[in-house]
């Protein structure tokens, strides 16, 4: 009985931090939540997630891979994806920048790259971050 507990209690543990959500200090609670969404899908098809997030923004699946092996937590992964192809610069920029300024958030950093609350880049952000999310729940 005590081992049947114990393994209960460690699917409940596994399935709390399966459902970790980040904030990202964007300022705009349903691209946070769409990130979020598109984390947790992440985690149950990691294959999948390199290659949507190559062909969506552009990068490739290396350098995916590479994000990801640093640490990055698949949603934000996306999120440096997303920023290096709306700012123009390399994803090893925005890794950097987010790095230097990590405790200010990721709102910061996009600001930092020239993405402002509310220009067309902020936009496509938020639209594509929703249509992953989408297609993510649909899995």
């Amino acid at each position: 009985m005590a081992r049947r507990a114990v393994c209960w209690i460690l699917v409940l543990v596994a399935a709390a931090a399966g459902a970790q959500t980040i904030t990202f200090g964007l300022g705009d609670a349903g691209l946070e939540a769409s990130l979020n969404e598109i984390g947790a899908s992440a985690r149950v098809d990691l294959p999948g997630f390199t290659a949507e997030v190559s062909l969506q923004w552009g990068i490739p699946k290396t350098q995916v891979q590479v994000v990801l092996s640093q640490g990055f937590q698949p949603a934000e992964v996306y999120l440096v994806a997303a920023l290096s192809s709306l700012s123009g610069k390399p994803v090893a920029t925005v890794v950097d920048v987010y790095r230097k300024n990590k405790a200010k958030g990721w709102g910061f950093v996009a600001k930092e790259l020239g993405i402002k609350p509310g220009s067309k880049e902020f936009k496509a952000l938020k639209d594509k971050s929703t249509a992953s999310a989408s297609k993510a729940k649909k899995k």
